[in-house]
């Protein structure tokens, strides 16, 4: 299939005929601009010479002498704009009559159309008028053959400049179109031309650096999303759906594949008084279409969905106590925390597998922490707590995540003497309030100050916010501030 109209030069042709509509308005407007405002200074011009032989001019009239009264009409020419320039008779007759410049002849349209000649009358008073009748009518009319060569040469000038304008302007918008939009249409046209049958079913689509959030984005995403839908229905397995509606992916295999499409990548925690490094959070991601890693919204709901969750899991304990060994090889005992949902620690078998896995990489005891989410959602609270009973004995440290969100039911409270709570972890909408509203950063730090047990202060994005949460004793703290979550390559490079 070949393209025998391209969208290049459609957009080229629709813009350079926009533009030249658009220019021939406008020269069109600024045109008659122009002519009337050259009308204006004739007349004014005219006004101020027949001001000038008025009272000469009208001296002769009133005693008859013809000869004097042509010399004083002659005396204009020298001017160069009249045409033509009379004297008329109160009855309409004309009564002197001279001509200037040999009449050219004028377009008849242009001549109706700017409304040509102009021509301007001024009444001829005698020196002390007993009778407010004029004597005569001084009738001056303009060179209509110069204002047709002023508009012919404005026409030319404009059509040049604006037409070049216009190509300019065709050209550049045309090129960020193309750049933009065509391209990115041209590439995802050809690649699908090039795609054999064989490899249609189940094909990605990369998404463009620039379009992740328009509509070709949107384009690009739906087609994957078809194509993964359409892949699971050939191999006769149904599409599963995320709460969003959307197929969701996730797949046991892939989390097996892990080393290919997910990775861990670390967010450092500052001692904010000195700027130490004193620990680390690892965060899950996930390989994108377009070689970019992040974790989509639906990632985790859709893994819980699809009963991968434990699977899930346990390669991001894996991946960190790996991380923790290599770092312990080195002499680094930084620890590094890991989110641990309430789902998780329903599952005996996931406490087991962690357990196991500290023992084989002898992960120095507080090394690993667990950032527990949701506890609200625990079932068995009692269940929970013996679990975390045999994680501590294995040296795990726990630290409760989002602390203030999640936590309505206060009686876990007079749980945290018997839970092994290393810290608080404050959920970071609370962090981002401040310095305006303080009102639950307070709360919580007076809970930690109850118990008597350290607070991590997640989301700190400006100095003000570090400045506040240092003069209440919070001392740790993570954010955009100092550092958003890097590559494990990254992060050593820069901090270890």
């Amino acid at each position: 299939m070949r393209v025998s109209r391209s969208l290049t030069i459609k957009q080229m042709a629709t813009i350079c005929s926009v533009a030249v509509v658009t220019i021939c308005i406008f020269i069109v407007i600024q045109l008659f601009h122009f002519v009337q405002q050259r009308r204006i200074d004739y007349a004014q011009q005219m006004e101020n010479m027949a001001h000038t032989v008025r009272q000469p001019l009208s001296q002769a009239v009133l005693k008859a002498d013809i000869p004097q009264a042509e010399f004083i009409l002659n005396s204009l020419r020298p001017a160069g704009i009249l045409a033509r320039a009379e004297v008329v008779l109160p009855n309409g007759l004309q009564a002197l009559h001279t001509d200037f410049e040999p009449a050219n002849p004028v377009p008849q349209f242009i001549a109706r159309l700017f409304e040509l000649p102009v021509q301007i009358t001024v009444p001829l008073y005698s020196v002390e008028p007993t009778d407010p009748k004029p004597l005569a009518l001084l009738a001056l009319q303009a060179d209509s053959w110069r204002v047709y060569q002023f508009i012919l040469s404005a026409v030319s000038t404009m059509v040049t400049i604006y037409l070049l304008l216009a190509l300019i302007l065709s050209v550049s918008i045309s090129w960020c179109i193309n750049r933009l939009m065509v391209r990115p249409l041209r590439a995802i046209a050809a690649e699908l031309q090039d795609l054999s049958p064989q490899h249609g079913i189940g094909h990605q689509l990369p998404l463009p650096k620039y379009h992740r959030n328009d509509e070709i984005g949107m384009l690009i995403r739906n087609y994957n999303r078809n194509q993964l839908a359409q892949a699971a229905l050939y191999a006769g397995q149904p599409a599963e759906l995320s709460a969003a509606g959307k197929p969701c992916t996730v797949c046991e295999q892939d989390i097996v594949r892990g080393q290919q499409q997910f990775a861990l990548w670390l967010q450092p925690q500052i001692d904010m008084r000195n700027g130490q490094l004193v620990g680390a959070e690892a965060l899950l991601r996930v390989r994108q279409v377009d070689g970019s890693w992040s974790l989509p919204d639906d990632m985790i709901p859709c893994a819980e969905e699809k009963g991968v969750i434990s699977a899930l899991g346990r390669w991001v304990f894996e991946e960190s106590c790996r991380v923790l060994a290599g770092w312990q090889q080195q002499g680094i005992t930084l620890p590094l925390s890991v989110n641990f949902s309430a789902v998780q620690l329903s599952a005996t078998s996931m406490v087991s597998h962690l357990q196991n896995l500290i023992m084989q990489h002898q992960i120095c005891p507080g090394s690993l922490v667990l950032e527990i989410t949701e506890t609200a959602q625990i079932g068995k609270p009692q269940q929970a707590l013996s679990l975390l009973q045999q994680l501590h004995q294995v040296g795990v440290s726990v630290a409760l995540n989002d602390f203030g969100m999640g936590y309505a039911n206060l009686n876990w409270l007079n749980q945290f003497k018997a839970l092994p709570i290393a810290k608080l972890k404050m959920d970071r909408s609370f962090v981002v309030a401040l310095p305006e509203d303080d009102t639950m950063v307070r709360i919580v730090a007076a809970i930690a100050e109850i118990i008597t047990l350290d607070v991590v202060a997640e989301g700190v994005e400006t100095a003000a916010q570090r400045d506040w949460l240092l003069a209440r004793g919070i001392h740790i703290g993570q954010g955009y501030f100092y550092s958003e979550a890097l590559p494990l390559a990254q992060f050593q490079q820069q901090y270890l």
